[in-house]
């Protein structure tokens, strides 16, 4: 079937990069400067998460309708809509005058930015062949991996080096470039797009899909700080979130023109890597929830020192993307998504070993270690799931399998969040079980760090004993902290490690065919 776009391969792969990173780096790039913007807004901790929460409901309910919508506008001209909304979102968030006012931005950014992943994927599926898509997949992996690892040096670096409605106008040249570059490489081919937006609206998907998505982000996002289904608001919205979703599939399931091809679900490689995709997204971003809290509360670094960290990870990712690739059309696949668990896996559980000893270089290597492994799973997940699909299924088959990963990604940090609390609990208890105001052990050692607090001076004896309390309460929190890290990487690293177990019923795909031209030259 002839492509819809016309043009050559790689010159359409620059500006769909540059598009990839500028939409994952803004969802990682807020972060650091959420305390800013709390200070600028005098807003509540609850408040100001709905900048983070806002973008990403609306990220969430455009992602599956891109198939549809790409289909109605064209590939290219949603590709170009996509990214102008994004940026003039960007740029109205930089003006924000009110709390509310950069929340309905960011939803509105969100909008665009949602779209610009899957319609990036399905841009390049459509231009490689079918051999190629490997190597398709690792030109779409390295924009959608680069992004989370330097979004927090260069957030940190916008933040205190201007003010943080920078890290908004920094989207402005990324997506010029990205819109001057799509203008001068791609063109759509009017003989195949020709007709296609004569399908007619499937409202009640619509409605149903953006229900369910809508209150399972907020459920998600919200549900650890309320406690989960001890609070009324997330029982009630997981019911509505679950009743919404069972209409959904029914309405797409019996409409002749549905908004969504779920049956897309009936190829057993794609299932089967949007199950491995999604638990990738739960490791990916697990990870990077759990490294920023474990240095930052525990090791007291700041938010440059983080992103510092985290950007090595990224350099090795870049490097070993193209060479994944085109290894991939002799290797097998399913060896390449086992190489990349095995050294995402030692990565976690190398991490679930580190204290509150452990030194800026050797968590330095184990990000590297986990920047390595990406390129092996997001290449080949992403090539064995979509490779078997029909040309006409691509759409549906990219937008559905970036949600799944995205929605895999929100599963694991809210488990992961509550998996923490839980165990930093259980250890505290724990620890707290050997000190005792008898035990000459704890008398001494509170003795002297009560005696440290008077040489310093300004605390007399009572005070200082307080004090020496507090502080050794202090550190048993932070050891329990550590505790609970070591557990939760190991939980997910086991987790992620499971995986292995879906390889053998993959099915194999071609490879070491010799390349042909790609449909769109």
């Amino acid at each position: 079937m002839p492509s819809r776009l016309i043009g050559n391969k790689w010159l359409i792969s620059i500006p769909v990069m540059l598009a990839a990173l500028t939409a994952v780096l803004d969802a990682s790039i807020v972060n650091v400067a959420i305390p800013n913007m709390q200070s600028s807004f005098g807003a509540g901790v609850d408040e100001i998460d709905w900048v983070i929460t806002g973008y990403l409901i609306s990220n969430v309910i455009i992602i599956p309708t891109t198939g549809w919508l790409s289909s109605v506008f064209g590939l290219r001209n949603y590709f170009i809509m996509s990214q102008i909304l994004f940026v003039v979102a960007s740029v109205m968030c930089g003006f924000s005058w009110s709390l509310g006012s950069l929340i309905f931005f960011r939803i509105i950014q969100g909008i665009g930015g949602g779209a610009i992943l899957p319609v990036t994927l399905t841009i390049l599926l459509e231009a490689f062949p079918p051999q190629e898509f490997a190597m398709a997949s690792a030109l779409y992996g390295v924009g959608a991996t680069l992004g989370p690892a330097i979004g927090p040096s260069l957030g940190g670096y916008l933040t205190d080096a201007f003010s943080w409605p920078w890290i908004f106008f920094v989207n402005v040249p990324l997506v010029a470039l990205s819109l001057f570059f799509t203008f001068l490489f791609i063109r759509e081919n009017r003989d195949v797009t020709a007709g296609r937006a004569s399908a007619p609206i499937d409202y009640w998907g619509l409605a149903f899909v953006a229900v369910w998505l809508g209150t399972l982000q907020v459920v998600l996002q919200e549900g650890q700080k309320d406690d989960w289904f001890q609070s009324p608001f997330i029982f009630w919205m997981s019911f509505v979130s679950l009743l919404s979703f069972v209409a959904f599939i029914f309405v797409e399931l019996t409409e002749e023109h549905p908004l969504i091809n779920i049956k897309v679900f009936k190829n057993r490689n794609f299932t089967l890597g949007s199950v491995a995709g999604a638990m990738l997204g739960a490791a990916l971003f697990g990870m990077l929830f759990l490294v920023p809290l474990f240095t930052g509360d525990l090791l007291n670094y700041t938010a440059l020192q983080i992103g510092l960290l985290l950007l090595p990870a990224a350099l090795v990712s870049l490097v070993c993307f193209p060479l994944v690739g085109r290894i991939s059309s002799f290797v097998d696949a399913r060896i390449l998504i086992f190489t990349g668990l095995g050294l995402f896996a030692t990565a976690l559980y190398l991490q679930s070993k580190v204290d509150l000893s452990v030194s800026y270089g050797e968590l330095m290597w184990i990000q590297i270690l986990r920047g390595a492994s990406l390129p092996f799973m997001f290449t080949s997940i992403g090539a064995i799931s979509l490779t078997t699909l029909k040309p006409s299924e691509r759409a549906d088959g990219s937008s559905l399998f970036n949600l799944t990963r995205t929605l895999g990604g929100s599963f694991g940090i809210a488990i992961l969040a509550t998996f923490l609390v839980n165990r930093q609990r259980y250890h505290f208890e724990r620890f707290g079980e050997a000190i005792s105001q008898y035990s000459h052990a704890t008398q001494s050692q509170l003795a002297a760090i009560s005696a440290g607090f008077v040489a310093r001076g300004g605390s007399d004896a009572v005070t200082a004993s307080h004090q020496a309390l507090m502080a050794l309460s202090g550190r048993l929190s932070a050891q329990a902290f550590s505790a609970a890290f070591q557990d939760a990487s190991l939980m997910l690293g086991v987790a992620l490690f499971a995986t292995v177990f879906m390889i053998p019923f993959f099915k194999p795909t071609p490879r070491g065919q010799q390349a042909r031209p790609a449909p769109a030259e």
